[in-house]
């Protein structure tokens, strides 16, 4: 996210409170479970995607958005009538909401997906108020980073059937993730890559009988 596309604090603080109300995802899908989850995000994913699309190629569903959603979205996110698509946050986090249940199992996937909700918020949060070193390269601070950490740890610490050192480890990969620059919006990458991590460690390392898809 580059500089000029910030949004000012208050809209930030809405914006990520808009993550911590997402939190009802990662609830639904630890209570109905793999198969349903799957059911119901995966058209969701792609009623949001469908949705980013319309709102450049018809006009009144674009004012809709911009009179409703605008304040909280990056300039970035919200292209003008016919330019190229740009699809927002939130439609982001319903993708990766519905890879997740459908890649991974339902235990690795939650926490996956919270460790990311509360740490991005977090690590915005801290880090545009309070952050002062910004990382080589980057536009996000330590300050913000260690926000995340803190607050990553204490989701993994929790989580049912999380072997505690691993979910370390994934938190620690989440946090790096987070703070650099990578392929893709943030809101996919790091839940997704921190579910493989921890999956990987659980498979090749503990030696867990876990697979992907139907695990």
């Amino acid at each position: 996210m580059e500089l000029r596309d910030e949004l000012p604090y208050a809209a930030e603080v809405k914006r990520k409170a808009l993550h911590l109300v997402a939190l009802v995802v990662p609830l639904g899908m630890y209570f109905l479970g793999k198969n349903l989850a799957v059911a119901v995000l995966v058209p969701v994913a792609i009623l949001a995607v469908c949705a980013d699309v319309l709102r450049v190629r018809a006009a009144w569903f674009g004012r809709f958005i911009t009179r409703w959603f605008s304040p909280l979205m990056r300039k970035s996110e919200q292209p003008a009538l016919g330019e190229p698509v740009s699809i927002n946050g939130a439609t982001w986090v319903m993708v990766a909401a519905a890879l997740l249940s459908l890649l991974f199992p339902i235990r690795i996937a939650v926490p996956a997906f919270v460790l990311f909700m509360v740490g991005d918020a977090a690590a915005a949060l801290v880090g545009r108020r309070y952050g002062r070193i910004r990382w080589m390269g980057g536009t996000h601070t330590v300050e913000g980073s260690l926000a995340f950490l803190v607050i990553g740890l204490a989701v993994v610490m929790y989580a049912p059937g999380l072997t505690l050192w691993v979910g370390v480890v994934g938190t620690v990969v989440a946090c790096l993730a987070e703070a650099m620059p990578g392929p893709f919006n943030d809101n996919l990458r790091v839940p997704l890559l921190t579910a493989a991590v921890i999956f990987a460690l659980e498979r090749f390392v503990l030696g867990m009988d876990v697979a992907l898809f139907f695990g």
